[in-house]
């Protein structure tokens, strides 16, 4: 049976890569300036750390209901919400005095950022014909990433000649041509009706929920947890266990940046080619388990041959998982579960974020070295891997 859909425009992808880059854009930065920040702020280390821990607590435990809403309300109010929201933290951020302004900068940061995957979800299922959609899904999460290196290299030139207040108001600057943009795209799409919308949640609600809907946010978790666990802590490893100077240490998160862009993109085609979403996860947690091995010989070893092994395969394979997760959620449940299935795939990952870093940051405190963090962070792929399993055997059951 043919796809009754119409081929979506390019603008509209170029507006879901901006909405996916823009979402995180407020996090990239402040990480991109944490010694300004401290400064500014006279925080310590530990409180800066704290920031990002309750930003993406604020993203995981928003991230469902926002997912419920974005089957309901219109794709442009929900683009605004991820524009508009940045752009109110970072003004907040800007003009506030002391670290309690800060602290509500990143729960509104956080909440605006847990729109981003349950509203682009929604919009690629429902817009994009079903042969171009793993396609879409790769490179609108490549967005991701482009926001990494966008503020990995403006953001610091920024705040050198301005500061940290000067930073974050370039910062809310950059939200307006995304609202234009995503205001003038959304008018071409098909608007819901309050009787489509009453028809969706009808619908949503008569339909048993699949164990593939829950399954695919355990598999978030997991993989987040892995992966922002090694981002969080790549450049200080390669400093302090494998003695690379510190130049050539920040030079790592782009180099992660760059493959995450080509891994996403490569992936998602991938995935719409083969269709099998549970053994690609499994290969690329398999790589997150051989990951965490090389890491942990370049830990005992000092070698940093190692780590420039690891790096690659990092952002290759299990830093592209996300796509393969995203592809497959939009895949297995019906269209009117789309948000609230991809709700729940980013509560997942977003707690996945927070627990990641805090538990390799624990460890490495408890420890002097990093072996037991990594060591973790190999068990959580290897959760994933076995996740990856149960959910072919279920998909495989609902075709038959």
């Amino acid at each position: 049976m043919s796809d009754p859909t119409p081929k979506a425009p390019l603008s509209l992808l170029v507006a879901l890569v901006v909405a996916m880059a823009m979402g995180p854009v407020f996090n990239f930065g402040m990480s991109a300036l944490a010694p300004e920040i401290v400064d500014a702020y006279d925080i310590t280390e530990g409180q800066f750390g704290l920031l990002i821990t309750v930003l993406f607590l604020a993203a995981g435990l928003s991230a469902t209901l926002l997912g419920v809403l974005a089957d309901r309300l219109s794709a442009r109010a929900q683009l605004l919400i991820i524009h508009l929201g940045t752009a109110l933290a970072f003004i907040i951020a800007a003009t506030g005095d002391n670290y309690g302004w800060l602290i509500v900068a990143v729960i509104i940061s956080g909440i605006a950022q847990a729109q981003s995957n349950p509203v682009t979800n929604r919009i690629v299922a429902t817009e994009v014909p079903r042969a171009s959609r793993s396609g879409w899904m790769g490179a609108k999460q490549s967005g991701v990433q482009v926001g990494l290196l966008f503020a990995g290299v403006t953001f610091p030139l920024v705040g050198l000649a301005f500061g940290w207040s000067g930073a974050a108001i370039f910062g809310a600057a950059l939200t307006i041509p995304a609202i234009v943009l995503s205001w003038v795209v959304t008018k071409r799409l098909r608007q819901p009706t309050a009787s489509t919308r009453t028809a969706a949640a009808n619908e949503a609600a008569s339909q048993r929920p699949s164990a593939a809907m829950w399954l695919f946010p355990v598999a978030s978790f997991l993989n987040a947890a892995g992966t922002q666990g090694f981002n969080g802590f790549a450049a200080l490893f390669a400093v302090r266990a494998v003695d690379l100077p510190l130049t050539v240490a920040g030079c790592l998160l782009s180099i992660i940046g760059v493959i995450g862009i080509i891994g996403r993109i490569g992936w998602g085609r991938v995935a719409g080619k083969r269709e099998r979403p549970a053994q690609l996860l499994a290969i690329m947690s398999i790589g997150g388990i051989v990951t965490m091995l090389i890491l942990i010989a370049a830990d005992q070893t000092g070698q940093a041959w190692l780590l420039w092994l690891a790096v690659p395969l990092h952002a290759a394979l299990p830093l592209a998982a996300n796509v393969v997760i995203n592809s497959g959620i939009v895949a297995a449940v019906p269209p009117a579960r789309v948000g609230v299935a991809s709700g729940l795939v980013a509560t997942g990952m977003y707690l996945g974020f927070a627990l990641g870093p805090l538990i390799v940051g624990s460890l490495v405190d408890l420890t002097g070295a990093y072996t037991a963090g990594w060591a973790v962070l190999a068990g959580t792929y290897l959760g994933c891997t076995i996740i990856a399993i149960v959910l072919y055997r279920v998909l495989e059951q609902g075709k038959s």
